[in-house]
């Protein structure tokens, strides 16, 4: 009578929320407690809920042994003492303790019959212990949608919070959004700068490991590249980077060695962003600890007194120079399935192939491209984020030079069954290192010049350049050919091995649309000019001159880079860049073309190829000062703008005989350049350097 009215007093203490260090103490006591029925299943389980101190590792191992051996059975009367605890037991924990520890046990035989129970009952009994293992066995699974909509029904606590992080970094990144407080928890690329501080700015990040990246035991690298701002005396220990690497349950790794990466106490695996002064770019490339899926990239500020700022477009991704190797080798095998005899190595300092541009590596490659030879092109890119072309199974296969550098060595010592031709487009300070390389394993090297870059670099368009590389290259090569006599003349004082050819420039077969005619302006006269506008040889002032000088002719100025400052007459009608089809049509209402290039050594050795396309478009030139061009049909080429506005007045008045272009342009394709290489490439070295390395 005693005991069931202090039971009854227990409870009723309870209810009306009395004081908790004493219901707590009442909690502890064995005679307050209820036993289960003699007959319950699972009635030992249940017994162990109700003890105090509690164990649930041993209710998880008695509930693992009978779940074993009857799934179903188990289950259900774990359900039943749930329920039991529940009715007859005002402390909610005792059930919370067989649902934690049935759950356990259930998940580590059977994870999807755990989760599927889990599910069951966490809604009626939110305990934290439970959460924890049934979102754990749900990322195991990959369910992670269905964690995180767990977690956002649950009481919002430090955990929750942290483990909703966790959750998104193994989300694929198209699926997660940027969080309440701008966090990325999930990018390939910074969207907005960041002002960088002592305090670290992590971006946590999936690497998309593609399963070819272990192809011939290559050791999965990444780049990590992007811009920083700096103050202008900033020293590349201004800020570092640091690396955290997790698998994919996200369970951090301590791995012994990171290539690439330097070690630290304070900060981990880290690097300097070491960055480039007047781009401000970086970039860091290291190979990948085993195991690892998910990396933690925090960027700081160490020890910079100003500022400093993470530009758009930070991005980790797979080391360019893993695909090369990997995509390389396709290349390779689709190069000794072709029926050509030849492959080409373009070393071009132009972009990468593409129909927008017209310059002579890209043109000579498309030509090379149709007759089936494949080619290596090699090109520049401003920054290292900028995309590049991906190898799409042809005959082409294109390398950044920032690529290209680190694996010259692997191309010059090129095994292939093909006759190997290396054709030099600029005198890049790599290639004096590396030329007699090609020399002694077959390769036919050909310097083609196609500018004075001496003089680019005077107007500080070719800062890289350097006089002394482009002589050696000049008398190592097998064949030296220039695009204009200028030029051929200038490099043949250098002492080639040959006498300096020339291979001017030529016309694209596409460029003319083949509905295109000649029709004239029914108003004012009208004088045409595309291409490239910067004021490094682009004469503005003249041009300006000689606008004011014939206000009645109206000039349309087609092309990029033109200055911001310029204050034009009203009859120079500055238009933007233009495809070649927009450029037909408007062209076709020309009288006559012009080319208003500053003279001096730097025009004498050029060949337009605009002039090449004058023609295809039935139009008359007047340009100044050009020598390669004064032979050429409808051509006048003078020295000063007096002569320019006369020569204008001549040709803006009559049209070209009919034939006389097209018959000259037959006989100025880019196939017949290509000819004139293929032709350079078949004639035997003459410097004995096929002996070299043999037995004689």
């Amino acid at each position: 009578m005693i005991l069931t009215q202090l039971s009854e007093d227990t409870e009723n203490f309870h209810h009306n929320k009395g004081d908790k260090m004493l219901r707590k103490l009442l909690e502890t006591l064995p005679f307050v407690h209820h036993q289960p029925p003699l007959t319950m299943p699972l009635r030992k389980a249940v017994v162990m809920s109700l003890q105090r101190p509690i164990n649930i590792k041993q209710i998880e191992t008695y509930v693992l042994k009978k779940y074993v051996n009857s799934p179903s059975e188990t289950i259900e009367n774990l359900r039943n003492g749930i329920v039991y605890l529940r009715k007859e037991r005002f402390f909610k924990r005792d059930s919370s303790n067989l649902f934690v520890a049935g759950l356990r046990a259930i998940s580590s035989h059977e994870p999807k019959a755990g989760i599927e129970f889990g599910l069951s009952h966490i809604n009626e009994i939110p305990d934290s212990r439970a959460l924890r293992t049934l979102t754990t066995y749900m990322c195991r699974e990959k369910r992670y949608k269905e964690a995180l909509e767990l977690l956002s029904k649950s009481k919002s606590t430090q955990y929750t919070k942290e483990l909703k992080e966790k959750i998104l970094t193994l989300i694929h990144p198209t699926e997660v959004k940027t969080d309440e407080k701008g966090v990325i928890p999930w990018a390939f690329q910074i969207e907005e700068s960041i002002k960088l501080s002592k305090s670290e700015f992590t971006i946590k990040h999936r690497l998309d490991i593609n399963s070819d990246s272990d192809l011939e035991g290559l050791t999965p690298e990444f780049e990590l590249i992007g811009v920083i701002k700096t103050a202008k005396n900033g020293k590349p220990s201004d800020a570092l980077v640091s690396f955290i690497f997790y698998d994919e349950n996200m369970e951090q790794l301590n791995p012994a060695i990171v290539q690439g990466l330097t070690f630290s106490n304070n900060v981990g695996w880290y690097s300097y962003l070491r960055h480039d002064n007047e781009t401000g770019e970086f970039f860091i490339s290291f190979e990948l600890p085993d195991s690892c899926v998910f990396v933690h990239t925090g960027f700081r500020i160490w020890h910079a007194k100003s500022s400093v700022e993470l530009l758009p477009g930070c991005e980790i991704r797979p080391s360019s120079i893993n695909q090369f190797e990997i995509d390389f080798d396709r290349f390779m095998s689709n190069v000794e399935m072709s029926k050509s005899n030849e492959i080409v190595f373009m070393f071009s300092g132009t972009t990468y192939v593409q129909d927008v541009r017209a310059n002579r590596p890209i043109r000579l490659t498309k030509d090379l491209l149709n007759r089936g030879i494949p080619v290596i092109f090699n090109y520049h890119r401003w920054r290292k984020t900028d995309e590049h072309p991906e190898y799409d199974g042809d005959l082409l296969f294109q390398i950044p030079i920032d690529v290209t550098k680190q694996f010259m060595a692997r191309l010059a010592n090129l095994k292939t069954s093909k006759k190997k031709i290396f054709i030099v487009s600029y005198p890049h300070p790599i290639i004096p290192k590396i030329l007699n390389r090609f020399k002694v394993n077959g390769w036919m090297n050909i310097y083609d010049a196609r500018d004075d870059w001496e003089e680019f670099e005077k107007v500080g368009q070719a800062k890289w350049y350097s006089s002394s590389n482009e002589k050696y290259i000049v008398r190592n090569c097998d064949h030296v050919t220039a695009v204009s006599w200028p030029l051929a003349k200038k490099l043949d004082a250098f002492e080639p091995i040959e006498n300096v050819g020339v291979v001017p420039n030529a016309l694209s077969p596409n460029f003319l649309s083949s509905d295109y005619r000649w029709k004239g302006s029914s108003k004012a006269k009208k004088v045409g000019y595309f291409g490239h506008l910067t004021a490094s040889w682009f004469d503005w002032d003249s041009l300006i001159e000689i606008a004011k000088s014939r206000p009645k002719y109206h000039f349309e100025i087609i092309g990029h880079s033109a200055p911001d400052d310029l204050e034009l007459p009203k009859n120079i009608d500055l238009m933007g860049p233009k495809t070649h089809p927009e450029i037909n049509k408007i062209a076709a209402e020309w009288n006559v073309a012009i080319i208003p290039f500053k003279t001096g050594p730097l025009a004498d050795a050029v060949d337009p190829i605009k002039i090449y396309e004058y023609m295809a478009l039935d139009l008359p030139t007047v340009s100044f000062r050009m020598p390669q061009i004064d032979d050429y049909p409808y051509t006048l080429t003078v020295e000063n703008v007096e002569e320019f506005c006369f020569a204008l007045d001549e040709y803006i008045k009559y049209r070209p005989k009919k034939g006389v272009l097209k018959k000259w342009l037959s006989n100025n394709q880019w196939s017949d350049r290509v000819d004139e290489f293929l032709r350079l490439s078949k004639i035997p070295r003459n410097d004995g350097i096929a002996h070299l390395g043999g037995d004689e």
